[in-house]
């Protein structure tokens, strides 16, 4: 089945979707899993461009912000939300969409 674009990048991240990614490694900051998402954010199946976008945009202000990190994904979660920032979120969509197109079709989770 072909990827849905309008929901692929419309689609926001839940409470589960920060629960997995504190599941991939033991992160000891907001730099490090920005700069994971940067990397390796686009190549992971579980995440929708979507998603991967608006973590990538909420965590990267929460580094800007100098706000102190915490391991537990549901406080992350809650902060990401807080502090979340529209153009933050509108230049990581820009992001993954440029990223995106490159990004071979995989299958629909």
């Amino acid at each position: 089945m072909p990827r849905r674009p309008l929901v692929r990048f419309t689609k926001d991240y839940e409470l589960r979707d920060v629960e997995f990614l504190f599941q991939l490694r033991n992160w000891t900051s907001w730099a490090e899993i920005v700069d994971w998402l940067h990397a390796e954010g686009p190549s992971v199946d579980a995440l929708t461009p979507g998603e991967i976008a608006r973590l990538l945009a909420d965590f990267s202000v929460l580094k800007d912000e100098n706000v102190p990190f915490v391991a537990h994904p549901g406080t992350a979660y809650e902060l990401a939300q807080r502090h979340r920032q529209t153009k933050a979120v509108l230049d990581a969509l820009h992001w993954i969409e440029t990223v995106d197109v490159s990004r071979p079709p995989g299958p629909d989770i």
